[in-house]
């Protein structure tokens, strides 16, 4: 380790000019370069004790035994000042201002209701506590305000103000079957609603026509409306939209006459559309129990003004619309948060597509070449067997064996049958009483595999044919045959 105090000097005029306050250089070891610090001392012993100090405190630092100076001195900032901090960051990287207003609404709550004043007082025993006591939250709402806590602690990670995210690992709520759910306007509820609100029909026509989100009505000019293109569509702008990105949404040709209609001849570029009032939803829900409309159905689901965002998916669904196409127009990164999420199923014609199947008419029996096929077996085998004995006692000298087992094979011309499975003992016969269709045949296919049922019983009827033949006709003497 090397650790030194020392004076600057710098040349001025041609002269070495010595400077009044002392600085100190360190290197511990291990190190590679050499850290220069400024001690603010002209004595001496003060610079070397305050060099002897740093140096301390920065092999403490690297040993673990205490936290870094800028850990230590953000553990003694109010929690409060953490977040004005992190609030000015949010705003300098662009995020919203409803973003910054909810973190900061949510952060501050919690600090007051769980009496954290500063980072050490924030645990998981501390959020799980009050996270216990909130009956009246759902457990949505109770993520998000761990998701603000998780936000604003990462953050002082970065930053280095801490070491660790003290709520890193407390677990979040299952939403599983707890989450309500929206659904869509039905064309009857819609039809009514348009009906009791006239004054907001222009906004609730583009909304569900469109899919643009309620901040993103509320930011839209005309300068975003091109109604006299070819073909009219609007340009959301990047500084918007919930994703940063510019889209270009087509307009529907009476929703583009509607928007003719409400557009003053003297507007200005950069006058807003539609005049939301600060509080929408509570003026939605008064509409909604004009047109008598329940906000929960049945099945728990309600509808909001963002309602009318699963309205449009559900109708490009129910049109028919490719699935690619559909996420374009919604502006979805996830063709899964389209189908799955926005569209509403029991809206879709899900009756009528099954209806709408060709129907499966009853296959003909005489075509099963299975049955067909077993039918022929089972009626040569009769014929067979009864025809043999016939042409046996008739002449024997032109018996072939057609339609047996080949394996009435012989493997030479000594008049020996080869040895079969199942067959003992084996039968001596003259080469010329076997046709040549199973002279021919060969028993090495046969050997070491399962006999079906159908061998089987082949076998059995040639057994029997064999007996009764060698009883009626002497084999000893070929010549007699002839």
């Amino acid at each position: 380790m090397i650790a030194h105090t020392y004076k600057p000097k710098r040349k001025k005029n041609g002269k070495t000019v010595v400077a009044r306050i002392y600085r100190g250089r360190y290197r511990l070891d291990g190190d590679f370069a050499v850290t220069d610090v400024a001690l603010k001392t002209q004595d001496k012993q003060v610079a070397e004790k305050r060099l002897k100090e740093i140096v301390s405190e920065a092999e403490k630092e690297r040993a673990g035994i205490i936290s870094p100076r800028v850990q230590r001195e953000a553990a003694q900032i109010p929690l409060s000042e953490h977040l004005k901090d992190f609030l000015d960051h949010l705003k300098a990287v662009g995020r919203t201002e409803d973003y910054r207003i909810q973190i900061s609404r949510r952060l501050k709550r919690l600090f007051n209701e769980c009496a954290s004043m500063h980072v050490k007082d924030v645990t998981p025993n501390v959020f799980g506590a009050w996270r216990v006591k909130q009956t009246d939250k759902k457990p949505k709402t109770l993520n998000e305000y761990l998701n603000a806590l998780n936000t604003l602690f990462n953050w002082m990670v970065k930053q280095e103000r801490i070491a660790y995210n003290p709520v890193a690992n407390v677990e979040r709520v299952d939403l599983r079957g707890k989450q309500q759910r929206r659904r869509a306007f039905t064309d009857d509820e819609f039809e009514r609603l348009l009906q009791v609100a006239p004054a907001q029909r222009p906004l609730y026509l583009t909304a569900a026509y469109t899919g643009l989100r309620l901040n993103e009505l509320r930011q839209l000019i005309w300068a975003d409306i091109h109604l006299d293109h070819e073909r009219p569509h609007i340009i959301a702008r990047a500084g918007t939209t919930k994703n940063r990105k510019e889209a270009m949404l087509p307009l529907h040709s009476q929703l583009a006459e509607e928007l003719r209609k409400i557009k003053p001849e003297n507007a200005s570029l950069g006058e807003r559309v539609f005049n939301i009032l600060t509080q929408p939803d509570k003026q939605f829900k008064r509409n909604l129990e004009r047109a008598g409309i329940e906000p929960i159905d049945a099945l728990d689901r309600k509808i909001d003004f963002h309602a009318l965002r699963y309205t449009f998916a559900t109708k490009l669904a129910k049109e028919g619309v490719a699935q690619r196409m559909a996420q374009e127009l919604m502006r979805h990164s996830d063709p899964r948060l389209t189908a799955m999420i926005y569209t509403d199923p029991s809206q879709l014609p899900t009756f009528e597509s099954v209806e709408s199947l060709p129907w499966h008419e009853k296959a003909d029996t005489h075509n099963d070449t299975q049955i067909d096929s077993q039918k022929v077996v089972s009626e040569g085998l009769d014929q067979s067997q009864n025809g043999a004995g016939e042409q046996a006692q008739e002449s024997p000298e032109t018996l072939g064996f057609q339609g047996f087992s080949p394996a009435l094979a012989m493997t030479g011309a000594d008049g020996q049958m080869a040895e079969r499975e199942g067959f003992e003992p084996s039968v001596e016969l003259p080469p010329h009483i076997l046709s040549r269709d199973a002279q021919s045949a060969t028993l090495s296919p046969l050997l070491g595999k399962r006999l079906n049922k159908l061998t089987v019983a082949l076998r059995s009827i040639e057994i029997d044919f064999l007996d009764n033949y060698l009883l009626k006709w002497d084999v000893d003497s070929p010549m007699d045959r002839l």
